[in-house]
């Protein structure tokens, strides 16, 4: 078994860790020097901490004993911590170094519980039936254990871990009184249990992780595994040489990273003035996560001059790099670290092919969501790693992984219709601010970087910031108007709609009102051409579709639902008799029995369900101006592949507005509308894949034609009959 690995002696990024003072003159007695504590010992007397906690106070010293390797031990040969000695996960300064501890010392992780001596002393007053006088009991809580270094716990070389839940068969209640080494670790065989460090403080829970060695999983790997003729790596490197990768992981800083914020740039050994990793940092990071950031780079290789004439000769390797990431990922499902994580949200935004650009998305997407959410929880990205013993950019990696799935989980669940799968009584992450987005720099000094590349920091910061804080507006919709519960309750009854709707609407534009003003379309003299700047067009456009959603749902109550057929038995006299009902009803029914009726008074323009529909057009007319409005820039740049959802949803909402609209100027309005639509998504569907789906749906309904697929008012029949386009 390998050890754990990199140790915190040897991590740059980590906080120096500063033993206690020790006196040669005075020097702490066995139980203080044990637990690293400053002794109040004088002239050899016993010290105030051990008076208070009733320990045996020594002066002998411990001894000490030398041994091969302190890291965990090997499979074969670890064995359950005794009482006699416990081995413990050294600095690399004291890799060689085992503390064995006296077996008289006491232990101190239970309360002493003093009684009154009379109760204490004569058992006959136990039995007694009458009513023992005892004084309240008096704890002695525990002494601070000893002080924990800061490690990775991602990097543990051949281990993956786990959390362990509130609920879980390891009680964390109980894992808080165990005896955790200098470095957080009790070990067993081959499973460890080791804890996060700096919780629990006041209202949050103790959090400890379950650390596995790899070895125990290999069968359960087999089962996912594909056969490979050739080493991974090896292919990877033969698709992308490193001088090339190095481009990539360049053009994918510069341009999925604003968006997308899921790799540390500290791992991939950039700082704010190298911009290319080194070639060997690149073998050194995981093939999948490697392989997935390629991948996702492919589409900007025509702004660096290298990539863009070595493509132009030869297709870019982009499915096999994906397929790689996804082999990789059937595997490390079962062991899983960041970088598992990093690799799927990367895979999940993959733009699809060509021939599939048009195409809902099936229901795996749904399920690799969920997977991911999987990953996430069991990592334990949804607990705040603020106070946890973990190096600054493992700390900064887990709070940004965090928000994007739950991103990934909000969003997707309001456009797909399915409930979330992240519950928000269970993660207490706080908001990202710009110290989560920094980057360690080299130990050396340097010059201070430029001031443009300050800001291009501070925008790519405060995009995702601002993408997160609208994700939570996102799960309010969702919860508030597209649940299952609120849907029922919502969907026939206009004012308490209207009651839910407005502090959503609110939210949204306290969200616009907060918004940097570098970060606002109307601020944008011209569109940058070359990338340079953040991805504001999918910013704004999430924003703009949340307001969609809005208007969408109190639309809902406004027209009365048709009466639902009647159900009949699929037999052949059945068929028959029903056939000529329907017949005979379709004669003697007049169409405007069965198109849709207002359930609410139109007729008013001053009434709130007027207001409420010609905002509703307004809310349309303002998402298509932000389409037409899309540069070139715009529509190559780095976007959510949830957005092509987003666009089909659109195309439904302009329908709505059409069908339901309540007089004939509207319906004339709202044809428009439509029509513009149509034609800004033909327009721009050119230069970007992404408004395929949107534009077939609506395309399907004109080619078979309105009036077949959809029962119309007279009114909007007519609309459409006097709207003549080319």
């Amino acid at each position: 078994m390998e050890s754990l690995s990199p140790r915190i002696g040897n991590s740059p990024h980590t906080p120096s860790y500063t033993r206690p003072y020790r006196s040669k003159r005075h020097p702490p007695c066995d139980p203080c020097r044990r637990k690293k504590l400053r002794c109040q010992a004088e002239r050899g007397n016993r010290c105030q901490r051990c008076q208070t906690s009733g320990a045996l106070c020594t002066f002998g010293g411990l001894q000490v004993v030398h041994q091969p390797s302190a890291a965990l031990p090997d499979a074969s040969q670890a064995s359950p911590p005794s009482a006699r000695q416990v081995t413990t996960v050294q600095p690399v300064e004291d890799a060689n170094v085992t503390v064995i501890t006296d077996d008289l010392v006491r232990c101190q992780s239970e309360p002493i519980l003093s009684l009154d001596p009379s109760a204490s002393h004569d058992s006959r007053h136990i039995l007694s039936s009458e009513p023992v006088t005892t004084a309240p009991a008096t704890y002695h809580f525990p002494e601070r254990p000893p002080a924990q270094a800061i490690q990775t716990l991602d990097q543990l070389n051949g281990f993956s871990y786990q959390v362990i839940g509130a609920s879980g068969e390891s009680d964390p209640w109980l894992l808080r009184h165990c005896k955790f080494d200098d470095h957080g670790f009790l070990l067993f065989h081959q499973v460890h249990f080791r804890n996060a460090g700096g919780v629990p403080l006041d209202e949050k829970i103790p959090v400890h992780f379950l650390v596995t060695t790899d070895e125990l999983y290999v069968s359960t790997k087999k089962e996912t595994a594909i056969p490979r003729n050739q080493s991974l790596r090896d292919e990877l490197n033969s698709l992308v040489p490193l001088d090339c990768g190095q481009k990539l992981v360049a053009l994918f800083v510069k341009f999925v990273f604003p968006t997308l914020p899921v790799i540390s740039r500290t791992l991939f050994g950039l700082t704010s003035t190298r911009i290319t990793p080194d070639q060997h940092v690149l073998n050194s990071l995981p093939v999948h996560l490697l392989a997935a950031v390629y991948a996702s780079a492919q589409p900007f290789t025509k702004f660096d001059e290298y990539l863009s004439v070595l493509n132009a000769y030869r297709t870019p390797p982009t499915e096999q790099l994906w397929r790689i990431v996804w082999e990789i990922l059937l595997q490390e499902i079962h062991t899983p670290h960041l970088a598992a994580l990093q690799a799927g949200l990367l895979y999940l935004h993959k733009a699809p092919e060509k021939s599939q650009s048009a195409v809902a998305d099936s229901a795996s997407v749904w399920s690799f969501v969920g997977l991911l959410v999987g990953l996430a929880t069991s990592l334990g990205l949804q607990l705040e790693c603020g106070p946890m013993g973990l190096p600054a950019w493992e700390r900064r990696l887990r709070r940004r992984l965090w928000w994007a799935i739950y991103a990934e989980d909000k969003w997707r669940s309001l456009l797909m219709g399915r409930p979330p799968y992240i519950r928000n009584d269970e993660w207490d992450v706080t908001e990202l601010d710009n110290d989560d987005f920094q980057i360690d720099e080299a130990q050396i000094p340097l010059l201070s970087p430029p001031n443009s590349l300050l800001t291009q920091d501070v925008l790519r910061a405060q995009q995702f910031q601002c993408f997160a804080c609208l994700s939570r507006i996102a799960d309010e919709v969702q919860h508030d108007l597209y649940a299952l519960r609120s849907s029922q309750r919502l969907s026939s009854n206009f004012s308490e709609s209207l009651k839910t709707a407005r502090p959503l609407l609110q939210r949204l534009r306290e969200w616009y009102v907060q918004l940097p003003a570098t970060l606002r379309l109307h601020d944008r003299l011209f569109a940058s051409i070359n990338g340079t700047g953040p991805q504001l067009t999918c910013l704004h456009f999430a924003y703009t579709l949340l307001e969609v959603f809005i208007f969408r749902a109190l639309l809902r109550p406004m027209v009365r639902s048709a009466t639902p057929p009647p159900l009949f038995e699929e037999t052949e006299a059945s068929n028959n008799f029903t056939t000529a009902l329907d017949d005979y009803i379709f004669h003697i029914l007049e169409p405007d029995e069965i198109e849709p009726t207002p359930a609410i008074d139109l007729s008013n323009e001053n009434s709130t369900g007027s207001a409420v529909l010609k905002a509703a057009e307004n809310c349309a007319a303002k998402m298509l101006r932000l389409v037409m409005r899309m540069t070139y820039s715009d529509l190559t740049g780095y976007w959510f592949s949830w957005s092509r959802i987003g666009f089909a949803t659109v195309s439904s909402f302009m329908l709505l507005l059409l069908v339901q609209a309540p007089s004939k100027d509207q319906a004339i309005r709202a044809r428009q509308l439509l029509h513009m639509w149509r034609q800004a998504l033909r327009r721009q569907s050119d230069g970007s894949s992404l408004m395929n789906l949107a534009l077939v749906r609506l395309d399907g309904i004109h080619w078979t034609g309105l009036c077949r697929n959809y029962y119309l008012p007279k009114h909007v029949k007519e609309a459409l009959d006097e709207t003549v386009y080319q």
